[in-house]
């Protein structure tokens, strides 16, 4: 029964080319892709945020869409966004695509093994091709199992990944209908993330960085100058509070960004970099406030 086996080998390497493809990596490559182009339609409703006040202090007091559609400035923030969205669709879609496909190899896969299965079971222990035929279902068995987690990579996608561009024409309404100043008021679901993209992450590390120097720098020279006049160590005094005001809203709301959203942070690239900016900012924000209020005791004491 030498030809069975062969039957067997031929058959298993047709599924070869496919097999290499529906991998973990693979998948793992792809909702990388979907973090990214969620990232970036993150950043489109922004600008479009931006666009729909530009086009506000330009005069358009309506909520209608086609009446915004008039200024140029909305106009591109909308185009700029639903490119975003759509981009963000498309990898979504691809993933879907490479699930489902895994799925139909992984059909194919598990009719070969069902196929090897029943071919063992009636062919007798001094059978010549018995090594060789369970030796081929061993190694089948392993790429059945890796396939099987790569077809599984769609359920490993989080709400907003999954439906954000599906709600796209529903925010644009929503958004519309908000009032103009209630994104000084609030950060909703929308926003909160964009604080989590590098490029944002980047800036706001130089703006805590900055202000935790200043902060140091006016704390000294506040002791320094109450050492020969205590009125002129108020104003050193008080622009480091300015500056730690600035810095305790910023790790606020990044803070705030960690509790709210441990999904985007969990499937981000550089999750280990950001915890660790994240726990740098609270602990500078920590120091500074100790110095602060370090440097307003020693103030205290001298004029005592």
């Amino acid at each position: 029964m030498a030809k069975e086996l062969e039957k067997f080998k031929a058959e298993h390497k047709k599924l070869a080319a496919g097999t290499r493809r529906f991998t973990a990596a693979e998948g793992d490559k792809l909702k990388k892709r979907i973090g990214i182009s969620l990232g970036n339609a993150w950043e489109g409703e922004d600008y479009f945020r931006e666009s729909l006040a530009k086009a506000r202090a330009d005069g358009v007091k309506s909520e209608k869409l086609a009446d915004f559609q008039k200024n140029k400035q909305f106009k591109d923030g909308l185009t700029t966004w639903n490119k975003a969205v759509d981009i963000h669709q498309q990898e979504v879609d691809a993933m879907k695509g490479f699930c489902a496909e895994a799925k139909a190899h992984l059909a194919k896969m598990s009719k070969l093994a069902a196929d090897i299965e029943k071919d063992l079971k009636k062919r007798s222990k001094t059978s010549a091709s018995k090594k060789d035929i369970e030796a081929l279902q061993g190694e089948l068995a392993k790429e059945i199992a890796a396939v099987k987690k790569a077809s599984e990579y769609e359920g490993k996608l989080n709400a907003a990944q999954k439906l954000y561009a599906a709600n796209f024409q529903k925010k644009v309404n929503a958004i519309l209908k908000e009032k103009p100043d209630s994104h000084d008021k609030k950060k909703d679901a929308t926003e909160l993330p964009q604080l989590l993209v590098d490029r944002n992450l980047k800036k706001y590390t130089n703006q805590v960085g900055a202000l935790v120097k200043a902060i140091n720098s006016h704390c000294i020279a506040a002791i320094d100058k109450a050492g020969q006049d205590l009125k002129a160590a108020v104003p050193e005094l008080k622009a480091a509070m300015a500056k730690f005001n600035d810095l305790k809203k910023i790790n606020d709301q990044y803070q705030t960004a960690k509790k709210k959203f441990p999904g985007a942070i969990e499937d981000s690239k550089d999750k280990k970099k950001l915890l660790a900016t994240l726990k740098k900012f609270n602990d500078l924000t920590a120091a500074s406030e100790r110095k602060l209020r370090g440097t307003k005791v020693t103030i205290m004491k001298a004029a005592a």
